[in-house]
């Protein structure tokens, strides 16, 4: 069994297209300003279609998280954890990716930062790693 890789659809193609040039971009309405992910044609906000894609910081803190102790395929090594991400730029913006870290650290609020894993040839997927060394700065 090998690792499983997204299949990118119309709405989501510019999604893994910019993570592949490790660029962190999303939706954002036009009409409205919202941001949206997953992408999607209409805004879930005012139902607009006017959309347009465009960077974000790339940081968060992480909302929630599940660690995986059973290896679902050999590319997985255990304990394996998925967070999800709210996003800096909105609050009621959450993104989910893989954690880089040990996932002994994770907790509410944690501040973390993207990062991409280049999972095979032009396919890159979202992770995400501590970024406390932010917090300790400021």
């Amino acid at each position: 069994m090998t690792r499983p890789l997204p299949h990118p659809d119309r709405d989501s193609a510019p999604w893994w297209d910019a993570l592949a040039r490790h660029e962190l971009l999303l939706q954002r309405c036009r009409a409205c300003g919202a941001w949206r992910f997953p992408p999607r044609a209409i805004c879930n906000r005012c139902a607009s279609f006017d959309v347009e894609w465009a960077p974000i910081s790339g940081r968060g803190t992480v909302a929630s998280w599940v660690v995986n102790h059973h290896p679902f395929s050999d590319e997985f090594t255990t304990p394996y954890a998925v967070v999800t991400v709210r996003l800096d730029e909105q609050d009621d913006m959450l993104v989910i990716g893989s954690y880089r870290g040990d996932v002994a650290g994770i907790r509410a609020g944690l501040p973390v930062r993207a990062s991409f894993d280049d999972a095979a040839p032009g396919v890159t997927l979202l992770s995400w790693e501590s970024d406390l060394r932010s917090v300790e700065s400021e």
